[in-house]
C-alpha cells in the first residue's frame, strides 16, 4: 500500500504531497487524515495521509517507509480541502497549511493541572429583552438549516450580544454539536468569558497564548475528541478540528488581531467562515462597529443581517462633547488636558465615579499638521499624509506610496504659521499630567508595559471593579471588554493619533476605536459621558463617533472604497521585499514591479514600507488590487518569487 502524504514543511516546492509505503503492520491502522512520522530529507516530521492506493506501478526508485503512526489523531477529511484552501488563498505551501491543525507537538505531557471550573448547574434561560428574543429565534432556526447564511449581529455597545450567544450554545449543544468561540484575546474579555463559565462552566475549555505546551496539548484534545464541546479563545481555538461543529461565533469580528501574522497569514474571520460553510456549521459575527467588508455583505443579502439598536434593559447611549484643541491653543492651554475634560474629571471624582482616560498610542510623529488651521501636510501625487522620518543624516517628509520626498518646512504652507507640530504622545506623559492635575486621586495605567500576563490584567480589573482605582490611564487594551458600572467619564486624550496614517483604512479603525471606547461608560443606570479632543472636529470618523451612527459612517466609506477600488470592491495581495542591504530590498521590489505590470495586473507602489527598516532590514513593498480571488496567477507568482513576503487579504499595509 502506497499513501500520499502531506509533510509538515514550511518549504513551498513544485511537488507539495510525497508518495511513502505502508508497512505491513500499519495496514489495517493507517486511513486518509492520519498523522503518521516520516523521514523528510534529513528531518524527521510529521505528516498528514492525504490518499491511500494500491503500489500497481513500480517505481525506478526506493519509496521510503512510514516510520510510525499516531492513533490518538487523525484530521477530518473536510480539513483536507480547507489546507489546501489556505495554501491557495493565502500563499503559502501545503505544509505550512496542515501544521496549523495539528496537535502540539509534546514529547511527554505533564498531567493535567489546568485549573477546574466548578459547576454551578445555572440551566435557567437568560432573560432576553423582545429584541434579542426576535434575533436568538431566528438564529435558532438558521442552527438547523440547510442552506446557512453567515449572520450578523450589528449591535450598539452594552446592547447584549453576549446573551444571544449563550442561549445559541445552549440550542447546539442540545444539538449535540460543539461550538466554537472566538474572541480577540481572552485576557481583555475577562466579562465574556466568566459569563461563558457560569453557565457551561465544565463544558468549557479555554484556548489562549499563556498555555504551556501540556496545557495546550490537555486542551487540543478536549475539544477535538469531543470531551468538552466548548472552546473559547483567540483565533488558535478555531484551529482545533472536529468533524461535529454546529456552531462558530466570531466576536469583535472587527479586530485585527484575527489575521495572524506569519507564515501562514490568515484572517480568523474568514476561516472561520470557510470551516463553518465546509462543516455545515453556523457562523455568527458580533460587533458594534463591524468591518466595512463584512456589512457591505449583509446589505448585499450575503449575509443576514440582526440589528441591536439600544442598550440591554434599555439604558441610554453616553453624550458625547467634542473639544477642537485649536481653541485649546488659542486660549493658551498647552496642556494635554482641555479645560472641559478638567473640570469634568473633577465633577466625576466629586460624584465617587470612576474615569477611563484612552491614549491612542500607536506610531509617533506619524504625520506632521498645523497646530494653528489643522492643514496635514499630503503627498502631491497620492494625496495622502507625508510621514515625518529622522535618521542619523536628515530630517524629512516621505510617502510611502511613491516614495516622494520633501524637506520639513518651517511655515504651514496653508496659513505661513510657524507652529509646525509632529502629532505623537506617550502615557506616561499623561499620568504625570494627571497626577499633577488631581494628587489625591488613586491612578492606573493600562499598557502593554504594565500588563504583560493575564493575572496583571486580572487583579486591576477586580481592583478596578471594587473601586479601589479612580482614574484608569489606557491604550487600546481599555477599549473592549471593560463593562464597569461605575465608569462615568470617558476622555479621549487624543482622536487623531490614527486618523491620518497611510492607510485605506485609517478613519475607520479610527471611528471604531472611538465608539468602542465611548461605549465603556454608562453601563448601568447612569447615562455616562465621553470627551472627545481633536485637531480635526469636522472629521467624519468623529462626527459619526460622537453620534454612535455607525451607518453614517459606513455610508460615506463605502463610497470612498469604491471610488478608490479598495475592498471590498477588490481584495488586497502585499508585496513585501526584505533585505539588510537598503538598494537590494529597492532593487528586487522594482523587478516585481516590472514583473506584475506584465501581465497588466492593477497595483499600488512600489514604495518603502512605512516601518522601513524592522530587525534590521530595510523594507519595500507593492500592493496588488484584483477583483476575483483567489487567482491562479497570483499563486503561480507567490510560487515563482518566494523569496519575498506575500500577505493576502492584509490588515497591515504599514
Amino acid at each position: 500500500m502506497i499513501a500520499e502524504i502531506i509533510p509538515e514543511s514550511k518549504t513551498w516546492t513544485e511537488t507539495e504531497i510525497f508518495s511513502y509505503s505502508v508497512p505491513e503492520d500499519l495496514v489495517e491502522k493507517i486511513k486518509v487524515g492520519s498523522s503518521v512520522n516520516i523521514s523528510f530529507g534529513r528531518k524527521l516530521i510529521r505528516g498528514i495521509v492525504e490518499k491511500l492506493h494500491d503500489n500497481a506501478a513500480k517505481t525506478e526508485y526506493k519509496i521510503k517507509e512510514i516510520i510510525s503512526i499516531s492513533e490518538d489523531f487523525i484530521l477530518p477529511e473536510n480539513y483536507l480541502y480547507i489546507a489546501k484552501w489556505i495554501s491557495q488563498y493565502y500563499l503559502c505551501s501545503l505544509g505550512d497549511a496542515i501544521s496549523l491543525f495539528l496537535p502540539p507537538a509534546v514529547g511527554r505531557p505533564r498531567e493535567d493541572t489546568r485549573y477546574k471550573i466548578q459547576d454551578t448547574n445555572k440551566t435557567t434561560k437568560l432573560k432576553l429583552s423582545k429584541e434579542q428574543q426576535t434575533i436568538f429565534e431566528q438564529l435558532k432556526l438558521n442552527l438547523i438549516a440547510k442552506d446557512k447564511k453567515p449572520a450578523l449581529i450589528h449591535g450598539v455597545t452594552g446592547s447584549g450580544k453576549t446573551e444571544i450567544y449563550i442561549e445559541l450554545t445552549k440550542e447546539a449543544l442540545k444539538l449535540d454539536k460543539q461550538v466554537i468561540i472566538l474572541v480577540p484575546e481572552i485576557m481583555l474579555t475577562p466579562q465574556t468569558v466568566e459569563r461563558f463559565e457560569e453557565i457551561f462552566a465544565e463544558k468549557i475549555c479555554l484556548m489562549h497564548s499563556k498555555l504551556s505546551k501540556s496545557e495546550r496539548y490537555h486542551t487540543f484534545y478536549d475539544f477535538y475528541s469531543g470531551n468538552k464541546p466548548i472552546i473559547i479563545g483567540p483565533r488558535s481555538a478555531l484551529l482545533v478540528p472536529s468533524s461535529n461543529i454546529g456552531l462558530i461565533i466570531v466576536d469583535e469580528e472587527q479586530e485585527d488581531s484575527y489575521k495572524q501574522d506569519q507564515s501562514p497569514r490568515y484572517n480568523a474571520t474568514t476561516l472561520a467562515e470557510k470551516i463553518a460553510e465546509k462543516s455545515d456549521a453556523l457562523i455568527v459575527f458580533g460587533s458594534a462597529t463591524p468591518k466595512i467588508e463584512t456589512f457591505y455583505r449583509a446589505e448585499k443579502k450575503e449575509a443576514d443581517l440582526f440589528e441591536l439598536s439600544s442598550r440591554y434593559n434599555k439604558e441610554l447611549m453616553p453624550q458625547a462633547t467634542v473639544i477642537d484643541l485649536k481653541d485649546e491653543i488659542r486660549a493658551e492651554n498647552f496642556s494635554p488636558i482641555s479645560t472641559k475634560l478638567r473640570e469634568k474629571i473633577q465633577k466625576t471624582l466629586d460624584e465617587k465615579n470612576q474615569v477611563l482616560l484612552f491614549l491612542n498610542r500607536r506610531g509617533s510623529a506619524t504625520f506632521v499638521a498645523c497646530r494653528d488651521c489643522g492643514f496635514v501636510i499630503l503627498c502631491h501625487n497620492c494625496s495622502i499624509p507625508m510621514v515625518y522620518h529622522l535618521d542619523e543624516k536628515e530630517n524629512y517628509l516621505n510617502c510611502h506610496h511613491c516614495d516622494r520626498k520633501e524637506i520639513v518646512p518651517l511655515n504651514c504652507p496653508e496659513c505661513q504659521s510657524t507652529r509646525i507640530k509632529y502629532f505623537g504622545s506617550g502615557i506616561d506623559k499623561i499620568s504625570a499630567e494627571i497626577k499633577n492635575l488631581f494628587p489625591a486621586s488613586r491612578i492606573a495605567k493600562v499598557d502593554s508595559k504594565t500588563m504583560t500576563t493575564k493575572s496583571d490584567y486580572n487583579l486591576f480589573f477586580q481592583k478596578f471593579k471594587n473601586r479601589e482605582i479612580d482614574i484608569v490611564i489606557g491604550t487600546q487594551m481599555i477599549a473592549k471588554g471593560l463593562d464597569i458600572p461605575n465608569v462615568d467619564l470617558v476622555g479621549i486624550i487624543s482622536a487623531d493619533t490614527g486618523l491620518h496614517l497611510p492607510h485605506y483604512r485609517a478613519t475607520e479603525k479610527s471611528f471604531e476605536l472611538l465608539t468602542q471606547v465611548s461605549g465603556r461608560s454608562g453601563r448601568t443606570d447612569k447615562t455616562g459621558q465621553t470627551i472627545i479632543q481633536t485637531y480635526w472636529p469636522d472629521s467624519p470618523a468623529i462626527l459619526a463617533a460622537k453620534n454612535h451612527n455607525y451607518k453614517l459612517f459606513y455610508d460615506l466609506e463605502i463610497k470612498e472604497r469604491q471610488k478608490h477600488s479598495y475592498p471590498p470592491f477588490t481584495h488586497l495581495i502585499r508585496i513585501i521585499a526584505e533585505n539588510s542591504n537598503t538598494d537590494k530590498a529597492k532593487k528586487e521590489i522594482a523587478g516585481m514591479a516590472e514583473q506584475i505590470k506584465k501581465i497588466n495586473l492593477d497595483f499600488i507602489g512600489p514604495g518603502a514600507c512605512f516601518y522601513s527598516r524592522l530587525h534590521k532590514k530595510y523594507r519595500y513593498h507593492l500592493i496588488i488590487k484584483i477583483k476575483k480571488y483567489p487567482s491562479e496567477i497570483i499563486t503561480s507568482l507567490a510560487r515563482e518569487n518566494r523569496q519575498f513576503i506575500w500577505d493576502a487579504e492584509p490588515v497591515n499595509l504599514l
